[in-house]
């Protein structure tokens, strides 16, 4: 039988690895150039997210992610490695493009992201829940 401090513990590892899984998501969606999940960044206000399409790197990530109050670990962030040379090669084939750097996108979207991040931190603890007490 299971004490009830081992199905706590287990509660608890469930709904930091939701969090964490959310977090990645947004930020994985933001480097793809997607629309969110759900109902999508625009219902909640996200704008200019293609500025940011395929420029998440693990600096950008672990700023956005602690921007919105969530704590990443390098080994999440090392997904969003990306190329130095791959880098400077897209970055000087679109040199004409204005570039909006991390700063200026959480100054126009913080509000927005952590609406977001919270709805789709729910959806990822209650789907993670369920999953651990129908076992």
């Amino acid at each position: 039988m299971i004490n009830k401090r081992s199905i706590n513990m287990k509660r608890v590892s469930a709904t930091r690895s939701a969090e964490v899984k959310a977090m990645l998501d947004l930020l994985r969606e933001l480097d793809k150039g997607g629309d969110g999940d759900l109902e999508g960044f625009k219902y909640y206000g996200i704008k200019h997210n293609l500025a940011m399409k395929d420029r998440i790197n693990s600096y950008r990530a672990q700023k956005i992610a602690n921007a919105i109050g969530k704590n990443i670990s390098k080994s999440h962030l090392m997904k969003f490695s990306k190329d130095k040379d791959l880098m400077i090669v897209r970055d000087l084939t679109f040199k004409n493009e204005k570039k909006m750097s991390v700063n200026e996108f959480l100054d126009i979207n913080i509000d927005a992201l952590i609406k977001y991040y919270s709805v789709i931190k729910s959806f990822y603890i209650n789907n993670a829940l369920f999953e651990l007490d129908n076992k």
